[in-house]
C-alpha cells in the first residue's frame, strides 16, 4: 500500500506529554494501583480507565478527596519516573521531532500537560529532551483538561492567542492522544493531530481529530519561513486527514 503524504504550514505547535511524547500509561496505572492498595473505597481499575489525560489532583478530588491537596499530589507524582519509569518508553519519533523544534531559529512549540511540573520535567530528562520555554503543567492552571486553559496559555505564550473573528490568521495545532486533551485543544480553536498510541483510529476520528498518525515517526519539520512565521510540518504518512485541513497547505 502506498504511503500518503501531507505538508502543513502552521504558526505554532502545542504538545501533550503522556501518551503523546512518552508512553507512560503503564507507569501511571502502576502508580494508581499502589495508591489504592490500602483504600477499600477507591475503585482503582475505574480510575485507571478514566483518568488518562486528566490532572491527578482532579481525579483525587473526585475519588479520594481526603488526599486532594496540591502539595500531596506534587509529592506523589514526582516519584513516578523513579518508581515506575521502567514501564515507560518514548512515543516512536517523539525525541527526534521535539529536538528538531529546539533547533529552529525561533521557538515554535510549547507543552501543555495534565501532569505536574516535577513529573513532566522528569519525563523530559528521562527522554533527554530540552524543555521549551512555554511549559504549561497542572501547576500552572486553575482548570485542567478538558478545559481549554492549558492550550490557551500555550498558544498565547507563543504569540498566537485565538482570534475568534478571524481564526484563519493564526494556525495552531495540538498533538494529542486523549479525549480530554482533544476537547481542550478544539475549545482553544486549534486543529488536532491525534496520536494513535492510546486509542485507535476510529475513536480518534469520532472525537474530532483533524489528522491522525500512528506515532511521530511520520512527522518531521520541513523548515521555517521567517516572512510568514510558519513552520512546515511534513507527514510522510498518516492514517486520516479531514478534507478541510487542505486549506492550511
Amino acid at each position: 500500500m502506498a504511503t500518503k503524504k501531507l505538508s502543513l504550514k502552521v504558526n505554532a505547535c502545542l504538545f501533550d506529554v503522556d501518551g503523546t511524547i512518552i508512553i507512560s500509561q503503564p507507569a501511571i496505572a502502576a502508580f494508581w494501583r499502589d495508591f489504592g492498595k490500602d483504600k477499600p473505597y477507591f475503585d482503582t481499575e475505574h480510575v485507571v480507565n478514566i483518568s488518562h489525560g486528566c490532572r491527578t489532583y482532579d481525579i483525587m478530588a473526585k475519588y479520594a478527596p481526603d488526599y486532594a491537596t496540591e502539595e500531596y499530589v506534587n509529592k506523589l507524582e514526582s516519584t513516578i519516573p523513579e518508581k515506575y519509569g521502567e514501564y515507560s518508553v518514548e512515543v516512536p519519533g517523539a525525541v527526534k521531532l521535539c529536538n528538531s523544534f529546539n533547533e529552529l531559529p525561533k521557538e515554535k512549540w510549547a507543552v501543555a500537560t495534565s501532569g505536574t511540573r516535577d513529573l513532566a520535567t522528569k519525563w523530559f530528562k528521562y527522554l533527554h529532551i530540552k524543555k521549551p520555554t512555554h511549559f504549561i503543567t497542572a501547576n500552572d492552571v486553575t482548570q485542567g483538561k478538558p478545559h481549554p486553559e492549558p492550550y490557551l496559555k500555550g498558544r498565547t505564550g507563543l504569540g498566537y492567542p485565538p482570534n475568534k473573528e478571524h481564526p484563519e490568521l493564526s494556525k495552531v495545532v495540538v498533538f494529542e492522544d486523549a479525549p480530554a486533551g482533544i476537547i481542550a485543544g478544539k475549545a482553544a480553536n486549534c486543529k488536532i493531530i491525534g496520536i494513535a498510541s492510546t486509542f485507535d483510529l476510529e475513536f480518534l476520528k469520532e472525537k474530532g481529530c483533524d489528522i491522525v498518525v500512528k506515532n511521530l515517526e511520520s512527522v518531521s519539520i520541513g523548515g521555517y519561513d521567517s516572512k510568514t512565521d510558519e513552520v512546515e510540518l511534513v507527514f510522510s504518512d498518516y492514517l486520516y486527514v479531514k478534507d478541510d485541513i487542505q486549506q492550511w497547505k
